[in-house]
């Protein structure tokens, strides 16, 4: 600490008033010889009598922190111990400190002991380690020019940069390029040292993200409800984040503020993965006069056959964005399943699509509304998880988070539930189409002609009409207890 404490005050003081003073009080008795003896021992008995006053009448000293006032101290010594103490601890972990003297200064008061509550040790501490006093070499992450985090030595900041990018690869794959989509660099600097972190502390802080503003406007058939799920946020949150709203009157148009997560850094990574996949079967009609018009049942079960797929997924942040088939290896053909589809007329018969019944928890407009909070999920072939959904991997994750357990492939899923026709179709019934002979993509029906459905590579989970659709549509099914 440096001492405007109450030595440079004194120093400032002396020059400024004392002596100013005693060269006009010379000038008076500088006419003999013995007046101006007189004088020096009148100047020099000021003089004294000026320091004895500064040095023992103040009390209370007020401490100025960066130039403002953080307190008051009885005892100057108690700074400087809070100082020597700063210092030792971060000696020990390694730190060398440089210390702004001119940032610390204690100056004396008229104030008596008994007026103030004045700082203890601990107390000048904390103050002494948030101010700008004190700096160490440091070594800082910045994004886009924006320091974000610093620790001390420039290792820890390049592996913590690593485990980010190790953080949203996959286990076991080939990795062909990892990269930040931002402007990222380690930089050394002059660190306060309130602002380093440990290794622990910024990494989590650099993949936590920060909250960013975002407004949204309200679609025709929006609900409160859709809304939230959409967003990832809870109704409550999106209440509270907009004042004076009414849930029970929203407007197309409407702007709704919403506060989504912005990720400091944005891992790009490019990975060649193999797995094994599941090859669906045909399903092959055969007519009969037997049963009624309209059911279904299977004559012989498919086998569904086997393949290894490598495929090349670029992600960001763990999230597939983009996913390219480079081979697959059939392990197992498929067998296809033989299904007698009824001719007979008569009274309509709902039956079985499989002979396997599903049943859910739910209702059809909750199974709607769950699977609307995947709208935008990107399709990822062979995905069955909110990552990334194909089709049949986006009905079944759907229909599980209702107790329903549907195959994973497409025409595995049209041989269960009810068979419906079309013109009886509720929301939250499969609806299935077909490409050539075989039935090849499956949806959700959400009401007025319309299915939501992870469509195919490059696009993402949405909202189809049956209108205007390219999709040849071929059948329903339905599970039980909707």
């Amino acid at each position: 600490m440096k001492q405007i404490s109450q030595s440079a005050q004194f120093v400032k003081q002396f020059k400024t008033e004392v002596i100013p003073f005693m060269k006009q009080l010379y000038s008076q008795f500088k006419k003999n010889k013995k007046s101006k003896v007189t004088a020096a021992a009148v100047l020099f008995s000021i003089a004294l009598c000026f320091v004895w006053i500064q040095l023992s009448g103040a009390e209370v000293y007020r401490l100025n922190i960066e130039g403002k006032e953080a307190g008051y101290v009885t005892d100057q010594s108690l700074v400087q111990a809070a100082v020597d103490n700063v210092i030792a601890d971060y000696k020990e972990k390694g730190m060398e400190l440089t210390i702004d003297e001119n940032t610390l200064l204690c100056s004396p008061t008229d104030l008596k002991k008994k007026d103030v509550n004045p700082l203890d040790l601990d107390a000048l501490e904390k103050l002494v380690v948030a101010s700008d006093a004190f700096k160490a070499k440091g070594f800082a992450i910045n994004v886009d020019g924006r320091t974000l985090a610093a620790v001390a030595t420039e290792q820890s900041a390049n592996q913590i940069l690593e485990d980010i990018k190790n953080h949203y690869l996959t286990d076991g794959s080939e990795i062909v390029s990892v990269s930040f989509k931002e402007d990222v660099a380690v930089t050394q600097s002059a660190v306060r040292i309130a602002e380093f972190k440990s290794a622990e502390e910024a990494e989590a802080l650099l993949l936590a993200g920060e909250n960013a503003p975002v407004v949204y406007t309200v679609q025709d058939g929006d609900t409160l409800w859709d809304i939230a799920s959409a967003n990832h946020v809870s109704t409550e949150e999106l209440q509270a984040a907009n004042p004076g709203f009414d849930p029970n009157k929203l407007k197309i148009g409407q702007q709704l503020n919403l506060v989504a997560i912005k990720p400091y850094i944005t891992v790009l990574t490019k990975e060649r993965i193999t797995a094994a996949e599941q090859i669906d079967f045909d399903t092959v009609y055969e007519e009969t006069n037997t049963l009624n018009k309209g059911e279904i049942k299977v004559k012989t079960a498919g086998v569904y056959g086997s393949q290894l797929v490598t495929s090349e997924v670029t992600k960001e942040n763990g999230t597939a964005i983009e996913t390219k088939v480079l081979e697959a290896t059939v392990t197992a053909e498929p067998q296809a399943q033989v299904a007698l589809k009824g001719t007979k007329a008569g009274t309509y018969l709902a039956s079985r699509g499989g002979g396997r019944e599903v049943t859910v928890s739910g209702s059809g407009s909750d199974i709607v509304a769950y699977a609307k909070s995947f709208l935008g999920t990107p399709y990822v072939h062979g995905g069955s998880s909110p990552k990334g959904f194909d089709c049949s991997g986006f009905t079944q994750y759907v229909y599980s988070h209702f107790g329903g357990s549907l195959p994973r492939t497409t025409t595995g899923q049209y041989g269960t539930g009810t068979y419906v026709e079309k013109s009886q179709l509720k929301p939250g019934d499969l609806v299935f189409f077909s490409s050539s002979s075989r039935i090849s993509h499956v949806g959700i029906y959400v009401g007025g002609g319309s299915f939501i459905h992870s469509p195919q590579s490059g696009e993402s989970v949405k909202v189809s009409s049956f209108s205007t659709t390219t999709l040849k549509y071929c059948g329903a099914v339905r599970a039980s207890n909707q």
